[in-house]
């Protein structure tokens, strides 16, 4: 029986790195002897349908295209749209506009699916930086996840840049995403740990690695600082969102009190031995632990109000009137006849 995946890409006014994306990912090579029929879904999050004319280009090819529209401005409208285009697809996944994929990637990533069985199935993404990148950048993991974990190791978390879904999950958590998350990012984050929470395995895959073209607005130190305080912030709202309560509260300010005393320590250490990765890591730990602070009570940085990068693809900035994190309704049920795992109360921060 042919077994059939859709890769879903989300996009918002940037031809040319979608058009290198779809090329790799017509690019790829399916396993030996395997029965699988590949599409790609593209989700265009501008009510112009800007992506169209790039998509139209790509007719033909190996792997078919579907291209649609999600007005709705937004990450986690744009993604709930992906799952319910896919809602037949006995797995989908999840890649970003601004990568590129090797041929074997889609090839490793379906074999470690089915050797390991699991029902989530993610790997590393590798920054490719621009000409002129300060030093930092690197000798600094912040654009890069390759080698953190050994293949098959079980984790508590994903997220949508390199990440096979298996149907069963969405089918089970939906809807998917949050819309508090519009401008934020971390919309996957708290899907996935919802995933976890439902009892499904999240495995790793070091082999199926995908590269990032990273914009020079993502090389500076004040981007790095955004963007640790964003992620702190969003993981705290994604855990209080899930499990809210007192005894969450505690955990939350443990864990963020904690991080901020381990950047202490890092600093220390950087400064006693000279080590430039031990000062990155303390900056990154000190501002992510002073977001998970911020969470608490719902402040985060809205990080893809404007896009980064938008100046140097032919793109446009996110309007900057739209009400970040306050969505006008919750999103689509892609099966309103199914009960959520986890409900969403409402569009707004906690």
């Amino acid at each position: 029986m042919t077994t059939s995946v859709a890769i879903a890409v989300i996009t918002f006014r940037r031809p040319g790195l979608l058009r290198g994306l779809l090329a790799s990912l017509q690019a790829q090579e399916l396993p030996a002897g395997s029965d699988y029929s590949v599409r790609i879904v593209v989700v265009d999050n501008d009510a112009e349908g800007t992506a169209a004319q790039v998509v139209a280009a790509f007719d033909g090819d190996r792997y078919p295209i579907e291209s649609v529209v999600e007005p709705e401005p937004g990450i986690p409208f744009a993604r709930e749209r992906s799952v319910e285009l896919c809602w037949n697809d006995d797995a989908l996944i999840f890649v970003d506009d601004d990568e590129v994929a090797p041929p074997y990637w889609l090839a490793t990533l379906l074999q470690a699916w089915e050797k390991t069985g699991a029902d989530v199935v993610t790997g590393p993404v590798k920054g490719n930086l621009p000409e002129g990148a300060p030093p930092w950048n690197h000798y600094s993991d912040v654009h890069d996840s390759t080698g953190r974990h050994t293949t098959g190791l079980e984790l508590r978390k994903a997220y949508t840049n390199n990440t096979l879904v298996s149907r069963r999950v969405y089918h089970t958590v939906t809807p998917g995403f949050h819309p508090a998350f519009r401008y934020t990012g971390s919309s996957d984050l708290h899907f996935f740990l919802r995933v976890h929470r439902a009892g499904f395995r999240i495995v790793w895959c070091e082999e199926a690695v995908i590269a990032e073209e990273v914009p020079a607005a993502r090389t500076t130190l004040s981007w790095l600082v955004r963007r640790a305080f964003r992620s702190g912030s969003g993981d705290t709202i994604s855990r209080l969102l899930i499990r809210p309560g007192a005894v969450s509260y505690v955990l939350v300010l443990a864990y963020a009190s904690a991080r901020v005393v381990s950047a202490i320590g890092y600093a220390l250490a950087g400064l006693l031995l000279g080590r430039k990765t031990h000062l990155l890591k303390a900056v990154r730990r000190f501002f992510s632990g002073i977001g998970s602070l911020a969470g608490i009570v719902g402040i985060n940085h809205d990080e893809y109000r404007e896009r980064h990068g938008a100046e140097h693809d032919g793109g446009e900035p996110v309007p900057g009137d739209l009400a970040g994190g306050a969505g006008p309704e919750s999103p689509r049920l892609a099966d309103p006849g199914h009960t959520p795992v986890a409900d969403h109360p409402d569009a707004r921060l906690p």
